[in-house]
């Protein structure tokens, strides 16, 4: 006589999110069914988190780049400002003035960008969704 093998339930399979792993840059995938609460997001390199984990470092990473899109858009300014200074040619001056001034209005608008930056407020991990 043959025993019959239990029946195997296959876990689904998961879900790419479209969302890169703030660690690594991989593609990151969810299992498609389960509360906020019990989501853990994978990537490929084994990096994993949970939905607040997540959040948290892919704000963290954009405050980050922001910051550093700002530094760069401000050593822009100063470096045509140095160049117009240095100019010789009147239209070549007005030039480099006038792309500085728009490189310093640029920062300016994405400091207030950064300042103006409210964090997310989650829901606790137990509350319900």
């Amino acid at each position: 006589m043959y025993a019959i093998p239990p029946r195997l339930e296959v876990a689904p399979e998961p879900q790419l999110t479209g969302v890169s792993c703030p660690d690594c840059g991989g593609s990151l995938s969810v299992e498609p069914e389960g509360k906020r609460a019990d989501l853990v997001f994978k990537c490929r390199v084994g990096h994993t988190y949970s939905v607040t984990e997540l959040l948290v470092a892919k704000e963290e990473r954009l405050h980050a780049r922001l910051w550093t899109a700002y530094t760069a858009m401000m050593e822009l300014e100063a470096l045509l400002h140095d160049l117009a200074a240095r100019e010789a040619n009147e239209d070549g001056r007005q030039r480099y003035a006038q792309r500085g001034e728009v490189a310093r209005r640029q920062a300016g608008r994405l400091r207030r960008l950064i300042e103006d930056d409210t964090p997310l407020t989650l829901p606790a991990e137990g509350d319900a969704t």
